[in-house]
């Protein structure tokens, strides 16, 4: 093997390649990522096995090879050159790989690609292609309400799911629960997957060329990819949850106020709200069109504002953590943000409120963003 590439572009594919790999691990095959030289390109790859990266650029190859070496070595030693082009060769006789940049040369460790972990085949069959800005979103709404909880595997979950001409990505720890929506032709399939590692991917395909994501998915795998990134992901099996039920159609009131006044004031009732039951109050005041935010705690003290609301239906109080309030209005990008209340206990929703002007329209309003909170029962010490 031997290669000529351009720091910056090695750089980029050590760094990408690397996102999989852990930190700490007893597997050597795993610590490792795989270079490989094909005739015109260098691919790198990069896996913990629940989840993979390659990423591949244009090289000068004299000669095609592959080995396995330490991403972190390599990682630290591309930071260091300065010289805008960098040699790889492999020294098999040894099992070295010699990386030379202007005067500079050294010679890192290396073992055979043979050791490194099979890169699970892609299925035959559909291919969804998704525009890559529209993915993104699609995941960043999504993904919201996931939490690690290692005892409750489908609270770190997203479900992804394609059916009646949509692509729906979802997420709860049965809390909140966060859905994203839009338009995307495909034969009906479903995904659970760890949100976490979606995220990254979904990071990760912001290249040059992830204008458009390809999306397969397997009995066991999801796989993604575009011009010059390809992932996997293994699936989490298990039956999801059946989140239809939970979002309410149906509101005893509800109310349209501000989006940014609504998030301020959920942020100062944050200061001053209990540690323990981090309880906000909203009041729906019907006779004079006010949405009340209140919080308060014996050791820090209590607020209360007032925000202009167009209310329809019925006065109603409840009481909510401020924390899910301000993780949907954090991916609310709309003026005014909708509040739909199906009881005083039951199920809220939260959702944008479409702009009228469609010259104005954001790319995040292309998807269809929905959030549901579950209101806590009157705290002790109401305020």
């Amino acid at each position: 093997m031997n290669v000529t590439i351009s720091r910056d572009r090695l750089q980029w594919l050590v760094q990408t390649a690397s996102r999989p790999i852990p930190a700490r691990t007893t597997f050597s095959s795993i610590k490792g990522c795989l270079l490989e030289c094909t005739s015109d390109s260098l691919i790198l790859s990069g896996t913990n096995l629940d989840w993979g990266v390659r990423v591949s650029s244009e090289a000068d190859v004299r000669s095609s090879g592959s080995l396995v070496v330490s991403s972190k070595i390599l990682e630290d030693v591309v930071r260091t050159l300065s010289t805008p082009e960098v040699t790889l060769s492999l020294d098999e006789s040894a099992w070295a790989l010699t990386v030379k940049s202007g005067a500079s040369e050294m010679v890192l460790n290396a073992i055979p690609a043979d050791d490194f972990p099979k890169w699970p085949a892609s299925p035959d069959g559909q291919e969804i292609e998704i525009d890559g800005q529209l993915f993104r979103n699609l995941v960043k709404i999504g993904a919201t309400c996931a939490v690690s909880n290692p005892a409750r595997p489908l609270w770190g979950a997203c479900l992804i799911e394609f059916k009646d001409g949509k692509m729906i990505a979802v997420s709860t720890d049965q809390f909140a629960l966060s859905r994203a929506r839009a338009d995307v032709e495909a034969d009906e399939c479903r995904a659970i997957m760890s949100a976490t590692i979606l995220q990254d991917i979904a990071r990760l395909t912001d290249t040059a060329g992830g204008s458009k994501v390809k999306v397969k998915i397997s009995d066991n795998h999801a796989y993604f990819t575009t011009d010059d990134v390809s992932c996997f992901s293994r699936l989490i099996e298990g039956q999801y949850y059946a989140y239809e039920q939970v979002i309410p159609r149906q509101f005893v009131s509800s109310v349209r106020v501000p989006t940014e006044a609504l998030m301020r004031a959920a942020s100062r009732a944050a200061i001053v709200a209990s540690e323990e039951d981090r309880a906000m109050r909203m009041i729906v005041k019907k006779e004079n069109g006010t949405l009340t935010v209140k919080a308060g705690s014996p050791d820090r003290g209590r607020m209360e504002e007032d925000l202009p609301a167009i209310v329809e239906g019925d006065s109603i109080e409840i009481w909510v953590q401020h924390k899910y309030i301000l993780q949907a209005l954090g991916k609310i990008g709309s003026t005014e943000t909708f509040l739909g209340m199906s009881g005083q206990v039951s199920a809220m929703k939260v959702e944008p409120v479409p702009e009228k002007d469609p010259e104005t329209e954001a790319e995040d309003d292309k998807v269809e963003a929905a959030y549901v909170i579950m209101p806590m029962s009157s705290p002790r010490g109401a305020f």
